[in-house]
């Protein structure tokens, strides 16, 4: 199955959440300017893939075999891109499919957070943030996949099970990151990104499974210094 193919062959390069859809349930929940290609089939099989903590070794040990990957303009994303295409590109074959990326802009932008919310793989929740029911919110959604082949039977756009109360769990922590508005400058994003790690923190769920020091600080400021090996310079 593919399905199980694509999340087998990513799992071990720490991509290790998929999960699976209908591209005819995404498009009924969506606007039509956040639609993926389907190949003229409503039922296209559509999957979402995602990481946790797992990912940061995997990517510190690509970092080190190929210290090319540092110069990268994103490293992480370069990173993603190889692992994620190489893996659906074996377990499609000859089936007509499309990679979407989480950086990728309109009209190659998908809503990767409500994709998630309908395979099931993740909750919703109204600070935005994904919680999945063991992982809370320390995961992060790279990419959607669309595969000329039925997708599971029965996709329904029901949402995934909410597994907290964010009133008294992050609500407080989001009112407060709000409330400082957006960065004006460089120097205000190193600041202000821990109100926004705070809003990840206050949920209960998935704290055993909070990302370490460096990836966090790599993943809100993209500070280069935060990965694993440091970019050959010159």
């Amino acid at each position: 199955m593919i399905v199980d193919a694509v999340a087998a062959g990513c799992a071990g390069a720490g991509f290790e959440l998929c999960a699976a859809t209908t591209a005819g349930a995404y498009h009924a929940a969506v606007p039509d300017g956040l639609r993926v290609e389907d190949f003229g089939r409503p039922d296209a099989l559509l999957i979402v893939i995602g990481n946790t903590r797992a990912l940061w070794p995997r990517f510190a040990d690509a970092l080190r075999a190929d210290p090319a990957l540092g110069e990268a303009g994103d490293p992480l994303d370069t990173f993603t891109a190889r692992i994620i295409g190489a893996v659906v590109a074996r377990a499609a074959g000859r089936l007509r499919h499309e990679v979407y990326y989480a950086p990728e802009l309109p009209p190659r932008r998908v809503a990767l957070q409500r994709l998630a919310a309908l395979a099931g793989l993740a909750a919703l929740a109204p600070s935005h943030l994904c919680v999945h029911p063991r992982f809370g919110p320390w995961i992060a959604l790279r990419a959607a996949v669309v595969v000329d082949v039925d997708g599971p039977v029965g996709a329904t756009a029901a949402p995934a099970h909410q597994p907290c109360d964010c009133a008294t769990g992050c609500g407080p922590a989001l009112t407060r990151a709000l409330a400082a508005g957006p960065p004006r400058d460089a120097d205000e994003l190193r600041e202000r990104w821990r109100l926004w790690l705070a809003v990840r923190d206050a949920c209960p769920v998935g704290r055993d499974y909070r990302y370490g020091d460096d990836q966090l600080r790599y993943h809100y400021t993209g500070d280069r210094a935060a990965l694993p090996v440091a970019p050959r310079l010159g």
